[in-house]
């Protein structure tokens, strides 16, 4: 989606409640991950894995996605609690290219740092490769950067997209199927008052499938 259009766009295009329908903005393969073997020790391979947002390769930047923002963040601090402050040098984290940064010490650290840990320096310490790799990607600040809500756009709302996917998604098997799966949750013992907001919800949702969900409780209590 280019910049401009996420200004306009129907619906906000960073709201993590929505997808963006393919037929508006096609897919578009970059790659493929191929997994060809199990993990062979689970806690060294699985358990000490640590997968970030902030952990991008050149020429990828973050969006302006709220929840985005906190995760890049977040996970990386999670994991340096989580496992150790240099658990991106455990051989699950870590890259296969040279890594030349600015980090140093900490717990549980074993690969020597020889280079300068200051910047700037003139004994020939690690700079950002901008001929190679051009400028790190990101986007323009539009506006002014506040704490704030997201801008409401035309069509943003809570049902409209859950609806779609239930209308004209789901085949005549697969709404049979969501009716019978919501019916058997609301039949263990949900109380009234919970049951009539349950109702009013899935009303939202379709009317269609708001109704079939009433029926099919009201006949199984």
């Amino acid at each position: 989606m280019p910049f401009e259009d996420a200004k306009t766009y129907r619906f906000n295009p960073f709201d993590m409640t929505k997808v963006w329908p393919h037929g508006d903005y096609p897919l578009i393969d970059v790659g493929r991950l191929t997994l060809d073997r199990n993990p062979t020790d689970y806690h060294s391979e699985i358990e000490q894995a640590a997968f970030e947002p902030s952990n991008m390769v050149p020429g990828i930047g973050p969006s302006p996605d709220k929840m985005l923002m906190g995760r890049m963040f977040s996970y990386a601090d999670a994991h340096r609690a989580r496992i150790g402050t240099n658990y991106n040098q455990l051989p699950v984290n870590a890259p296969l290219s040279p890594v030349h940064s600015y980090s140093k010490d900490g717990s549980m650290r074993f690969v020597k740092a020889s280079d300068p840990v200051y910047a700037p320096n003139s004994k020939g310490g690690p700079l950002a490769d901008t001929d190679r790799y051009g400028e790190p990607a990101g986007w323009h600040a539009d506006g002014d950067m506040v704490r704030s809500a997201y801008e409401i756009h035309a069509e943003d709302d809570d049902w409209g997209q859950a609806g779609t996917m239930v209308r004209e998604v789901l085949d005549d098997a697969a709404r049979k199927r969501l009716v019978s799966n919501i019916v058997g949750h609301l039949l263990h013992g949900v109380t009234e008052p919970v049951l009539q907001r349950a109702f009013e919800y899935w009303h939202n949702v379709d009317r269609d499938l708001g109704e079939k969900v009433e029926k099919g409780v009201r006949a199984g209590q």
